[in-house]
């Protein structure tokens, strides 16, 4: 089996992709420093936004843009700029999409091809990246940055030589940025070219003694160089600065792991863990430090954690198919190569791997397929072209990429996605009569002959509630109600204001009485399936409490049960008729939606969140449970555009959901 060699080649890679991560999001607030002074700003919310960037604080910034977008729809540097506040939140599919609006608008802006180039080379897009790259050198083949960021790119794609006279050409042209010698440094590493990279690694830490990317990347060159003694005194100044830098603790583990100081270095990758706990890198080293220490029940969770992450990451799959295999598990290791394989095609080891695996369990035609195909695979790979190879890596990098989530959080930033958030749905809309919450909704209800009125509708609860208040208003409506019980509207009132107080059996009771009154309220029946909806989520989680035998010490649960006088679908056919009433009630389209997650009708939820965002697009909710749903789906990648967008409109857990589950 060959998962030793190709994962101790995976920690050097995985750490040359965090260091280009870390350098490029410095670049990003450098780049702002870059732009060119154009005509005075007329936007006081551009202003306010650029500010808030400036602050770090990127979700208030979003929602000052926005307001400029709004204000003027061909503001190119609002896009821009929000780009920049959804690049820093780990929103490359808004980035990218409001720097190609920003080039739509001012299609000789340099800097936005820049920046875009950036944001792609995050996504694996290398191809795009170099297109842009090429479109800014037409425009401005002066421009310094450009080089210095292709190299970044060329290093990526473990192209030195390239990486290196991009580094040069930028210094040639008086690019003052110390950040230039410690990518020139990494790719003179790559090329064995140790001693320069030091020389260049020197050059930083002379001018700045705190360069942390300095004393890490010269670290990793000490390591090549066979000098893991100087390089534990790098990562041990770092840590000395920064005792919660996990990259420094990441990287000192593995020197670790490479003395046999197993200790040590469980030491180290738990306390990573701890700091970060979706750190994918961090379980996968551990995963095989703990296989090296034959603890085969650790090292299984460690890699389970790496694809819980990660799911698509193939060389947990297959480190996790060699351990399986290596403790007689023939079918567990058969199930992990086959899903390398349907993930990356061109794995050869892989299917040499599962033909010994079908040998074992006796399988000699597949085994000698598998073989053959290894074999083929091999050959193919030697003729491939430059563009092909290029195709080929992004592909592969993509599938073996670890980085995001990994990365030490710089407590000066907002950074939302790192929040551990309870990933759950945004809850229905309900009518209130009180609307103290800081988010609302008004709908303007349809009334025949008469003027239209407005309802305040909610789905958060309210901040605080004067109960006895409440009950003071439902007596003073029974009272009216005693004097007049045809009144469809009284009963409505009162049935809201029962439902406030979580009295359901009396509000459904008011809400039957108010449409057996008047079938033509929209908002009865709205409101009737709101109530039920409610009183089905009340008595469903008193069924998951746990309870106890007449002994008192043993734990059951309570079977779901079905409750034949209020059900899913009654709730769904008083949405329908609230529909029928009123075709275009976003708000009915988006509840119908949520009611269906219940009866685990996904893609009917799906279909009527679509049909809520036809009645109205700006709806954040939608696109956030939509993309939910669309993960469940395994659509990720309308679901992070969904994401993405229900971020820009103000949902922040959306921003931590796109850090686990997209660009992986």
């Amino acid at each position: 089996m060959q998962d030793d060699k190709t994962s101790k080649k995976y920690r050097h890679d995985k750490n040359e992709m965090q260091r280009i991560k870390k350098i490029v999001l410095v670049l990003i607030l450098h780049c702002c420093c870059l732009l060119p002074g154009y005509a005075q700003l007329k936007s006081s919310y551009l202003q306010m936004g650029r500010y808030e960037l400036s602050q770090e604080h990127f979700t208030k910034a979003i929602e000052y843009f926005n307001l400029a977008i709004g204000q003027q729809s061909q503001s190119f540097d609002a896009y821009f700029f929000r780009a920049i506040a959804k690049e820093e939140l780990d929103d490359y599919i808004g980035s990218e999409k409001d720097y190609t609006k920003s080039i739509s608008i001012y299609s000789s802006w340099v800097d936005a091809y820049i920046s875009r180039a950036l944001v792609r080379d995050k996504m694996f897009n290398y191809q795009g990246a170099f297109e842009d790259y090429d479109k800014a050198i037409l425009l401005d083949s002066l421009n310094p940055v450009i080089y210095f960021n292709r190299a970044i790119t060329y290093l990526a794609l473990q192209k030195f030589q390239l990486a290196i006279d991009d580094c040069n050409h930028a210094e040639r042209l008086k690019y003052n940025n110390e950040n230039l010698y410690i990518v020139r440094g990494a790719a003179k590493s790559g090329l064995t070219q140790y001693e320069n990279a030091i020389k260049d690694f020197g050059r930083v830490i002379s001018k700045n003694h705190k360069n942390i990317f300095a004393y890490m990347q010269r670290a990793e060159t000490w390591v090549a160089m066979e000098k893991k003694d100087s390089a534990i005194a790098d990562l041990n100044f770092v840590l000395k600065h920064d005792s919660l830098n996990t990259d420094a603790l990441l990287n000192r583990a593995i020197l670790k792991i490479d003395d046999k100081k197993n200790a040590e270095a469980l030491k180290d990758l738990n306390k990573v863990i701890r700091l970060s706990p979706d750190n994918a890198t961090a379980y996968f080293n551990r995963a095989m430090l703990k296989s090296d220490m034959k603890d085969y029940n650790g090292s299984l969770y460690d890699y389970d954690k790496v694809l819980e992450i990660h799911p698509q990451n193939i060389l947990a799959y297959y480190n996790r198919a060699g351990l399986k295999y290596s403790h007689h598990d023939l079918k567990g290791a058969l199930e992990d190569y086959n899903k390398v394989i349907a993930l990356f095609p061109n794995f050869s080891d892989a299917y040499e791997n599962r033909s010994q695996v079908e040998k074992d369990l006796n399988k000699p035609e597949d085994s000698k397929r598998d073989h053959d195909k290894s074999v083929e695979i091999h050959n193919s790979n030697t003729s491939l072209s430059d563009s092909a190879r290029v195709e080929e890596s992004a592909k592969l990098m993509k599938f073996m990429s670890l980085s995001a989530g990994s990365e030490s959080q710089n407590n000066s930033k907002e950074k939302v996605q790192y929040s551990n958030a309870d990933i759950q749905p945004q809850s229905i809309f309900s009518v209130t009569m009180f609307p103290a919450q800081k988010k609302f909704r008004l709908y303007k209800v349809p009334l025949k002959n008469k003027k239209d009125s407005v309802l305040t509708l909610v789905n958060t609860p309210a901040d605080s509630l004067d109960e006895a208040a409440v009950f003071n208003k439902i007596n003073a409506l029974t009272t009216v109600i005693e004097k007049d019980s045809l009144n469809a509207g009284n009963y409505f009132n009162r049935a809201i204001l029962y439902a406030t107080v979580q009295k359901y059996n009396q509000s459904i009771a008011d809400y039957n009485m108010s449409i057996k009154l008047d079938s033509t309220n929209v908002m009865a029946w709205f409101s009737r399936a709101n109530t039920r909806y409610k009183l089905l989520e009340l008595l469903y989680s008193f069924d998951d409490v746990p309870a106890f035998d007449a002994s008192g010490n043993v734990p059951k649960t309570y079977q779901k049960r079905v409750y034949t006088d209020n059900t899913y679908d009654m709730v769904l056919n008083d949405y329908a008729k609230a529909l029928q009433l009123d075709p275009e009630f976003t708000y009915a389209w988006f509840n119908t939606a949520t009611t269906k997650i219940k009866t685990n009708d996904y893609k009917g939820a799906v279909a009527d969140y679509t049909m809520a965002l036809s009645c109205d697009p700006s709806l954040s909710e939608v696109y956030y449970n939509r993309g939910l749903l669309l993960i469940v789906l395994h659509d990720n990648n309308n679901a992070c555009i969904d994401l993405s967008k229900a971020g820009e409109l103000g949902i922040l857990e959306a921003y931590n959901v796109i850090k686990r589950f997209c660009y992986k």
